[in-house]
């Protein structure tokens, strides 16, 4: 693994690593690790869906999560409305400092930081902003992985609980907006395929688009010790929609949406990409028509589950109200402290054994008289 640079020896460099889970971002953050960029410590260890390790600081995982529920929003949110609540929080002081803040502790480290988190993509705003004020340069890497290859690898780590549609909405939401929200950076759209099948001329690629340092420079011992982390065989996941149970409109707009996607990714063979900005556009306005339609269509169940959870909370209330005052009957009267110095407070059963002597003592004292 090359040494990250130490702070002050080279300009200072952020580089985020996002786009929808299961499409090799894990991988594309650990290259980035064994060519010279810090991964803040400590990270998410590695599991059985992961083996070759998330590359994920768990600073920013906490981060990211804390925020995204500050707004009710999911990190695989399927809904459009989805990123205008996120833009209120990209727009909040206390964020912008707390991540700055902890940014600039990793670049006392490292001249050289990559950040990857698949909920990332929600504050890439967020981040270019911190990266200004520390005076870094910001680069945007999104992975790009074919929707059936990527849900089917989502349904195969987590299991099938979310069902295939809610998981192609959440990747078509996630791919067309932050491919919006980062028009104008520096950025690479890296296909999962390049990168897992010739991951120097795909790095190469990224070096040219971002103005940064991966590949050039590092001597054969550095780039075989990389070579070690890309395992073809790790993938799982075939590229089929068979099997999947969508609605043909949805699998429609996923086919296109990544076709063009694909187009704007980084050319490992330098060919010249094309820019299909208005086709993205009409993309995204088609995918918030289609959902808005879906929505629509189910109001009444949104309506009825609504309606559900207030009894449900209602209920509980009241329950938990009647235990208090249930509690609040049943619980001992307690006689209050009696002063210093002053005898205890007599009670019932003493005052009647007292009086039951005083008795006895005055017969006897009328039977001696």
């Amino acid at each position: 693994m090359t040494v990250p640079p130490a702070a002050g020896d080279h300009p200072r460099s952020l580089l985020v690593v996002g786009g929808s889970g299961r499409s090799g971002t894990s991988l594309f953050a650990g290259l980035a690790y064994r060519l010279g960029y810090h991964i803040p410590q400590p990270e998410l260890k590695a599991n059985d869906t992961n083996p070759r390790g998330f590359g994920e600081p768990r600073w920013a995982i906490a981060f990211h999560k804390d925020l995204l529920r500050s707004v009710d929003v999911t990190h695989d949110d399927g809904r459009p409305q989805a990123w205008v609540d996120v833009a209120r929080v990209n727009d909040r002081k206390a964020a912008h400092d707390k991540l700055t803040g902890w940014l600039s502790e990793q670049f006392d480290l490292s001249a050289r930081v990559v950040v990857k988190d698949p909920r990332l993509a929600w504050f890439v705003g967020l981040y270019a902003g911190a990266a200004k004020e520390l005076s870094a340069d910001f680069g945007v890497v999104t992975m790009l992985r074919h929707p059936a290859e990527t849900v089917r690898s989502k349904e195969l780590a987590y299991g099938g609980r979310i069902e295939s549609t809610t998981r192609m909405a959440g990747w078509l939401n996630m791919m067309l907006h932050v491919e919006e929200q980062t028009r104008g950076m520096a950025r690479a759209v890296v296909r999962y395929d390049d990168l897992l099948t010739r991951w120097r001329p795909t790095l190469a690629a990224v070096e040219q688009a971002l103005a940064i340092n991966l590949v050039s420079g590092r001597d054969d011992e550095e780039l075989a010790a990389t070579d070690a982390l890309v395992d073809p065989q790790l993938r799982r996941t075939e590229l089929s929609w068979d099997g999947l149970i969508l609605p043909e409109p949805l699998r429609e707009l996923a086919e296109r949406s990544f076709d063009a996607l694909e187009a704007i990714a980084v050319s490992v063979d330098g060919a010249a990409n094309q820019a299909p900005e208005v086709e993205l556009d009409e993309l995204r306005v088609s995918y918030a028509d289609l959902y808005g339609d879906a929505e629509a269509m189910v109001r009444s169940s949104l309506n009825a589950a609504r309606a559900k959870e207030r009894r449900r909370v209602t209920k509980e209330s009241r329950n938990q109200q009647r235990k208090a005052r249930v509690a609040r009957r049943e619980a001992p009267t307690r006689q209050p402290a009696a002063p210093a110095g002053a005898d205890a407070p007599v009670t019932r059963s003493a005052r009647r054994v007292a009086d039951g002597l005083r008795a006895r003592t005055s017969r006897l004292l009328s039977r001696r008289t």
